[in-house]
């Protein structure tokens, strides 16, 4: 082995280095229960989780609320006190939509899944509780052992469907499930059950997900309360479930300004990253908490890349500013993938990175403007009466990402209503918007200035002059996604064939965008991983999960033992699980 090659070796095992876990649904149950903060906001959360009635959960990527989910789901089954509850997570729904293809009654099929998964849940539930660790819960709708989880893997894999797995897809019903989780809850000993769904937004699927909100309709009862994990604004209804009317929506999304914010923060990294803390000064740790926008994942990562940069005690200051623009950076690149994955918000997403790029500009200079006083300036407000269905949509996106946080509107006389936005400190500190315009401005000067009351009105500006400071000049539109064959942009919505070439235009399905995404794209693989994984002829995700055996594909290359290849598919598929979901 050559020494680049040793090198290249020992940077992937570091990059794949597991003794750190960012997502919470990946985290070890144990640290699940010891690690998480309580406090009033979280408490509120989590006996909202255990309580009757429907409820939506809010926020964006990293927030906590797979956490949440997670910890009410582990002490409701501790606590023969609390509901029957059954945790499980829908964010491989978009590995049906191929079904679309192939099959009529591709959104019956997505019925059945996710009443599989909720059903794989509740016999989880049920065997920790009574302690019956071979109990299948196909035994209840007379079909073989291992049937229902035969079925879920089917389905998510386009595996062709055999007997068995048609037989019980016509054998899932709504009310069947409900049958079941009642008399599981029974034998359980608890009165009523609770359904944690997570990652419910399914926003890249708009038929699953009206198929999905029947399916709440249904199922939720006095004696069943179903709790879903959506992403801000973005998550369409449809026209037949009414949001207010059906349920509760509760943010999981913790402001900056909250009351023992950085408390929380710090707790939290105590809790699961202790050793990042080690040798992070006291100013340098708060403004990664500013940084991190209220997302706890953001803010572990933060300590994470400072701890990997070793900075020293004379490029401290340095060093976290670079953590910090990196993770802006992240942040727009992650905005920008919105666009990658879903064709018709390509304009609204390059749009909006100059609409928010706008904000940043805005707040920077009205903090030049308060430098010689108390005040800061971190609070956007539009009048409600600007913003139409798209730019809607747009500022939507940006609250998906992160990179927005709605406040609560304000009044100004009878007929002026302000909705406001704080865009992310991230990217305010990035572009020294608390530095008072000072190059060498310490750490703790810009904790010191972020650390202020906001003035009393929030900076007003409107789109026009946004979009002029930024040289915008197009139309907000949705998209048509191009010809398949030349890649000419269709004319209309319902356009059947393409105006250039004259092939059959057909609808594109997302699934398949987000296989044909290249290899190099996989967050955590080296290039040295890289060049071998292509030079094998696996250069996109799709090709490797194509793959019969995958991991005896990889454990071909030299220098690929088995814990390093199931390391590699790990965050493969952790990769897509994030982009699908």
């Amino acid at each position: 082995m050559t020494g680049g090659q040793a090198v290249d070796d020992l940077e992937f095992d570091e990059a794949l280095d597991d003794s750190f876990e960012e997502r919470a649904d990946h985290v070890e149950e144990n640290v699940i229960k010891s690690g998480t903060v309580t406090g009033d906001h979280f408490d509120d959360i989590v006996r909202v989780l255990w309580a009757r009635g429907l409820v939506l959960l809010v926020g964006p990527r990293g927030c906590g609320k797979t956490h949440l989910m997670r910890y009410a789901w582990l002490k409701c089954v501790d606590h023969k006190s609390h509901p029957f509850s059954v945790y499980t997570s829908l964010n491989r729904y978009l590995s049906l939509e191929p079904l679309s293809r192939v099959r009529t009654d591709a959104n019956g099929l997505f019925h059945s899944w996710v009443l599989a998964r909720i059903l794989e849940g509740a016999q989880e539930t049920f065997r920790r509780i009574t302690g019956q660790s071979d109990y299948d819960v196909g035994v209840e709708l007379n079909v073989e052992p291992g049937q229902l989880s035969k079925l879920v893997k089917a389905l998510e894999r386009n595996f062709q469907l055999d007997m068995g797995d048609e037989s019980l897809h016509r054998a899932l019903s709504v009310e069947a499930v409900k049958t079941i989780l009642a008399n599981l809850a029974a034998r359980s000993g608890r009165s009523r059950t609770v359904l944690l769904l997570d990652d419910a937004a399914l926003t890249l699927s708009p038929a699953f997900m009206t198929e999905f909100l029947d399916i709440l309709r249904v199922i939720k009862s006095p004696e069943i309360a179903p709790k879903c994990s959506i992403y801000p604004g973005t998550t369409v209804f449809g026209t037949r479930f009414h949001a207010d009317h059906e349920g509760r929506t509760v943010s999981a999304w913790t402001a900056v300004d909250t009351p023992g914010y950085s408390a929380m923060m710090q707790t939290i990294a105590q809790h699961r990253y202790p050793e990042g803390l080690s040798g992070v000064p006291t100013e340098a740790s708060t403004l990664l908490q500013y940084a991190a926008f209220g997302i706890p994942r953001a803010y572990l990562t933060l300590l994470r890349s400072l701890q990997s940069a070793k900075p020293t005690k004379s490029n401290m200051a340095a060093t976290v500013t670079k953590v910090i623009r990196a993770h802006r950076d992240n942040r727009i690149r992650e905005f920008r993938s919105l666009g990658e994955k879903v064709v018709e918000l390509k304009t609204l997403i390059r749009v909006g990175e100059k609409f928010f790029d706008g904000i940043v500009g805005a707040m920077t200079a009205r903090n030049e403007e308060l430098k010689g006083k108390r005040e800061k300036a971190t609070v956007l407000g539009i009048e409600a009466k600007e913003f139409d269905p798209l730019s809607t949509r747009m500022v939507d996106l940006l609250a998906e990402a992160g990179l927005l946080h709605r406040e609560e509107d304000v009044s100004h006389g009878r007929d002026r209503t302000y909705r406001r936005f704080t865009p992310h400190l991230a990217a305010l500190i990035a572009e020294r918007a608390f530095s008072s315009g000072e190059r060498g401005t310490s750490l703790s000067s810009i904790v010191e200035f972020i650390s202020r009351q906001n003035e009393k009105h929030p900076v007003r500006r409107n789109f026009t002059t946004l979009f002029a400071a930024q040289g915008i000049n197009e139309t907000l539109k949705l998209d048509l996604p191009p010809c398949q064959n030349c890649q000419t942009p269709r004319n209309t919505e319902k356009q059947k064939f393409c105006q250039n070439c004259g092939s059959k235009l057909v609808d594109e399905l997302i699934y398949n965008r987000i296989m044909e995404m290249e290899i190099n794209r996989v967050p955590g693989l080296t290039e040295f991983l890289i060049r071998k994984m292509e030079g094998a002829n696996i250069k996109t995700v799709g090709a490797l999960r194509a793959l019969q055996d995958p991991g005896t594909e990889l454990r071909k290359m030299h220098g690929i033992a088995q814990a390093r290849s199931d390391r590699i598919l790990t965050k493969i598929e952790e990769y897509v699980d994030e982009i699908m979901s």
